[in-house]
């Protein structure tokens, strides 16, 4: 199993604007210092001192007693000092070579954002690339569903899921890859003869969803043939009625061993570590009870004696504060 991503990964964006931003912090410095030294050099430090002084002994307000006369005195020689004792101004040839290595250095920060967006934009395209590639996958693996008896088959395709797909993996309807599975084990062993094939598979747009490297959107077709224990467990309400009333009993009759295709689209959102970590699904029975039944009101009245949730997935007990958590958590859902 190829792993999602090759090579490190670049660092996140902020990261990059944070290390960006000291070293334009650390060039502007370095730039200050050779603009002080440039004025350093035109102005010497005596020049200044003078014209500090001349300044102050203009404008400076005198104090009207001995103290603080003194203290004054004492701050004017302290900066005298301060001044006497700034470094020599470097000769031209030191500060031209300073600005030189300034250029240089501005000119290898443009080259290293160069060289990190085009390393972004290949990793990209490499990323895309695989959770195309390991969608497909998804598709063969479940090509004949998943039952826990089947020791060999359905081993590999634990050890697909526990590679590719996140433990704590997140839908509308469910948390964690336990349920996931659970889920399927339902669609293979309460019908006969489960079927999955891939219709189409792209790349969508995940630009503004911060947690989401990869999104793809996949349709396909789910084939299953209705059994007894299908309408028992699956369709309860119909099943129990069908013991009572005859046109219920006719409904059920025209199901048991039929074939139909379900209809069904898919999205899996991989994160930045190359596993999904959340995924939308939706099926559509409807149309398929209508192929079968031939009568919109029947096909209509059949799904609504189903415990299928509208994203395809086969109800558990409801729990609306935990659902609306889940829904919390989901990035932008596009089905």
């Amino acid at each position: 199993m190829l792993p999602l991503l090759r090579g490190p990964l670049p660092p996140p964006e902020r990261e990059l604007q944070a290390q960006d931003s000291g070293v334009a912090r650390q060039l502007a410095r370095r730039f200050a210092r050779v603009v002080t030294l440039r004025h350093r050099q035109r102005h010497p430090p005596a020049e200044r001192a003078a014209s500090c002084d001349h300044r102050r002994r203009h404008h400076a307000p005198q104090p009207r007693n001995c103290t603080s006369r003194r203290r004054q005195d004492a701050r004017h020689s302290r900066r005298r000092g301060e001044v006497e004792v700034e470094p020599e101004p470097e000769d031209s040839r030191s500060l031209d070579a300073s600005i030189r290595s300034l250029q240089s250095h501005i000119a290898s920060l443009e080259r290293s954002a160069l060289l990190r967006d085009s390393a972004t934009l290949l990793w990209r395209a490499n990323s895309s690339v695989v959770a195309l590639d390991l969608t497909r996958e998804y598709f063969l693996q479940f090509a004949h569903g998943y039952d826990p008896a089947d020791g060999v088959r359905s081993g590999t395709t634990e050890r697909f899921m526990a590679s590719v797909f996140r433990p704590d993996i997140l839908c509308r309807d469910f948390e964690g890859v336990g349920a996931f599975m659970d889920q399927w084990e339902k669609y293979t062993t309460f019908h006969q003869g489960l079927t999955l094939q891939l219709n189409s598979v792209r790349l969508v747009d995940s630009d503004d969803e911060p947690q989401c490297a990869v999104a793809v959107y996949a349709t396909g077709e789910l084939g299953v043939t209705f059994t007894q224990d299908t309408l028992k467990f699956l369709y309860p309400a119909l099943f129990t009625q069908s013991q009572r009333d005859s046109h219920e009993r006719e409904i059920v009759d025209r199901l048991v061993g039929s074939r139909g295709c379900l209809p069904m689209e898919l999205v899996f959102n991989f994160d930045r570590e190359g596993r999904v970590f959340s995924f939308e699904s939706r099926v559509n029975l409807v149309s398929t009870l209508l192929k079968v039944l031939h009568s919109p009101s029947a096909a209509v009245h059949v799904h609504q004696s189903s415990i299928m949730t509208a994203d395809g997935h086969w109800q558990a007990a409801p729990d609306a504060e935990e659902a609306a958590r889940r829904e919390r958590m989901l990035p932008r859902q596009l089905l």
